[in-house]
């Protein structure tokens, strides 16, 4: 039996997700919702889940510095072997008392991005904070004793379909991210750029 490829199941889901929903206007958790349907369908409804908490006050990681607040959330998670066990990081296993161990138990994790969910487009700022806050978990597992060493794979999913301003990826790229870096090596970007009239 082969192993699971998370990396193309997750792709797909994500490919299915931006092409269908790409015209809808909607508030961002309507997308999240659906976003998470795709992924079951992918991956199935008990290994899917929205929004586990990490507490980073104390983390070393100089991302940490870049986020605002005490604790991260993250939008989208899919867990390595069917059964969800995500309780609020203070009642998590772990000595950590952060929920950091929490990663071995996860396959992805994910922050989708909607540009229609935004009056004026998505600011670069907000999408920069995702890839700072994925980069920031998997430096702080790096240097955990109680992370193992096989993380989640990560990724920042921007759906480009605001009706008239067109999000600039290049800038985010070239200018955003070049100043102030993120893990390349292990946060990936999804994107896709829905045709406008």
């Amino acid at each position: 039996m082969s192993a699971e490829d998370f990396d193309l199941k997750f792709r797909a889901a994500w490919t299915v997700f931006a092409s269908t929903c790409a015209e809808a206007v909607a508030p961002e958790a309507t997308f999240q919702v659906w976003f998470a349907h795709y992924l079951i369908s992918q991956f199935g409804i008990d290994r899917v889940a929205r929004e586990p908490n990490f507490k980073h006050r104390h983390f070393t990681s100089h991302y940490a510095a870049l986020l605002q607040g005490g604790e991260v959330k993250l939008d989208a998670v899919v867990t390595r072997e069917p059964g969800v066990d995500l309780p609020h990081y203070a009642h998590r296993r772990g000595e950590s008392g952060s929920g950091l161990e929490t990663l071995n138990e996860l396959a992805i994790i994910a922050e989708p991005k909607v540009a229609s969910t935004q009056g004026d487009g998505l600011d670069h700022t907000e999408v920069c904070k995702d890839f700072w806050k994925l980069s920031m978990l998997l430096d702080e597992a790096d240097e955990a004793p109680s992370v193992n060493d096989r993380l989640p794979l990560a990724y920042v999913c921007v759906l480009d379909n605001h009706k008239t301003k067109a999000y600039n990826f290049n800038w985010l790229l070239d200018h955003r991210l070049r100043n102030e870096p993120y893990d390349s090596e292990r946060v990936a970007l999804l994107r896709y750029s829905q045709s406008r009239r």
